[in-house]
This record gives C-alpha cells, sequence and structure tokens, in this order.
C-alpha cells in the first residue's frame, strides 16, 4: 500500500514538474484548431468555383472612395493592369479574397501563424498572445500588422497600420481603414476538412458602411511553387553592363536602360 501511494505521488510530482518546465500543453491549447497545410477555393456542392480577381458590386463607396476607385480603374488600361503583374504584393484585404485560385499556405505555432500566398509568395505574419511588436516600431504597409487572439475555437485577427492602397482592384482602404478577420475550422457532410473565413474592413475616408467578405478553403495535397517576377531583366541588365566592360566602357547602364531597348525591339 505504501509503495502504491509513493507512485501517486511521485506521478503527481513529475506532471507537475512538466507543466513549470513548459511540458505538455493544457487541454485548450491541444483542442484548438491547426491551419496547418495548404489550401485551395473550397467550392460549395452545386455551385461554380468564383471567378479570379472579380471585383465586387455595388461598393458603399464615400464621395472620395467614388473618386480613388475611379481614378484607378483609368489607369489600369486595357490590359486590366494589377500589382502582381508588376511584380508587388496584393496586400490586404486582396491577398486573403483572391487567395484559393492561386493556393494559400497556413504555417501554425502558438504565438504566431504565417501565411503565404503563392502569388509572389506573398506573406503574412500574426502574432498572437503577448509577443507583439510594439506600436511605436510598427512600420506602416500594404499588409499593415495583425495581431491574433482565440476566441474559443475561432481565430480572430487585427489588422491596422495598413498604407493608402488606391491600387488594389478589389477594395481600395485608407490608412485609417481596419481590417477584422476570423478563421474557424470545420468539416462539410463529407468529412473534408473545411476553413470558414469571414473579414470585415471599416474605412471611414472610402467607405459609409463595412466591407464584408466570407469565403472557404479546402486542403489541397500539393505544395507552393516558386512564383515570383522573372529573372530576365535582372540578367538583361548583368548582360547589358557585360557588353559595356568588354567596350572599355563604365558598367554603369540602368534598368531604365534595359527597358528602353526592350521597347526598342517590339
Amino acid at each position: 500500500m505504501a509503495q502504491k501511494r509513493l507512485t501517486v505521488l511521485g506521478s503527481v510530482a513529475v506532471a507537475g514538474a512538466l507543466l513549470v518546465m513548459g511540458g505538455p500543453t493544457p487541454a485548450a491549447e491541444k483542442e484548438r484548431p491547426d491551419f496547418t497545410g495548404v489550401w485551395t477555393t473550397y467550392v460549395e456542392p452545386g455551385q461554380s468555383p468564383r471567378g479570379f480577381g472579380r471585383t465586387p458590386p455595388n461598393q458603399p463607396f464615400t464621395p472620395e472612395g467614388r473618386r480613388r476607385y475611379d481614378d484607378y480603374r483609368k489607369l489600369l488600361g486595357p490590359e486590366a493592369a494589377n500589382p502582381a503583374a508588376y511584380c508587388v504584393d496584393y496586400g490586404m484585404p486582396s491577398m486573403m479574397e483572391q487567395a484559393g485560385g492561386y493556393p494559400i499556405e497556413f504555417i501554425q505555432k502558438p504565438e504566431q501563424v504565417t501565411i503565404i500566398y503563392e502569388v509572389e509568395g506573398e506573406l503574412r505574419r500574426i502574432y498572437i498572445g503577448d509577443r507583439q511588436v510594439p506600436p511605436e516600431k510598427r512600420l506602416p504597409s500594404r499588409q499593415g500588422y495583425s495581431s491574433g487572439h482565440w476566441e474559443g475555437d475561432v481565430l480572430v485577427v487585427e489588422t491596422t497600420d495598413l498604407t493608402d492602397g488606391q491600387d488594389q482592384m478589389q477594395h481600395p482602404r485608407s490608412d485609417e481603414a481596419k481590417i477584422v478577420e476570423r478563421f474557424s475550422l470545420g468539416a462539410d457532410a463529407k468529412g473534408t476538412k473545411v476553413i470558414s473565413y469571414e473579414m470585415t474592413m471599416t474605412d471611414p475616408i472610402y467607405y459609409t458602411e463595412p466591407i464584408k467578405v466570407q469565403k472557404k478553403w479546402a486542403p489541397l495535397n500539393g505544395f507552393i511553387i516558386p512564383y515570383r517576377c522573372p529573372d530576365e531583366f535582372w540578367l538583361a541588365l548583368l548582360e547589358t553592363r557585360r557588353e559595356q566592360l568588354k567596350a572599355g566602357k563604365p558598367a554603369d547602364a540602368r534598368m531604365s536602360d534595359v527597358y528602353k531597348a526592350r521597347e526598342e525591339k517590339e
């Protein structure tokens, strides 16, 4: 009997030591969904896939929002230019709205979720809990700064510190915009895992009411592949400078010279 009591007490002591040393996580931690993996657009039964890059109709613009949107559309030209075609990230919220036509990857750790969109290898970092960049050190960007927290089994993410997004095809947004996202993990009737995504963007400069987006992703049995701007312009610049050196000239050609030479050939 004494031996049995000692065994029980020893087990309790080991369990306590493991918790102090950062061993097994609490049950609540284990129950949180894990979004890790590569995902593509989930198509509801009987529905067709959503068109890639489609601009939502009837956006609730303020007069300034309408002016900025119309001015930008005029700049797109007949080819309907977009940022990624010119080696520029889409930024938020377009990255998440468009993800699925090209796959998106989630890499999840307790203190951070990293999201990679295949187009241009566009990257987001969502910092969770106490691991946050101090507000005074956050640099405004097209992606903004994203902090997350758990509400039960739902990951809630708030994105601020955005730059003015006059070049967004989906939704222009000002530097006063705030984006709130909700990620949850479930399954359909066939047992296929599904990420349900909700986004709400508020922007007092460009919109009279919040912009809302809902979509779903399903697992993709594959990988994110390299998809970035080609090396040809850089290699052409090196070749131009190589020719300069052969001719006994300084290697001072600029990328604008490469563009000009290509335009002359075309």
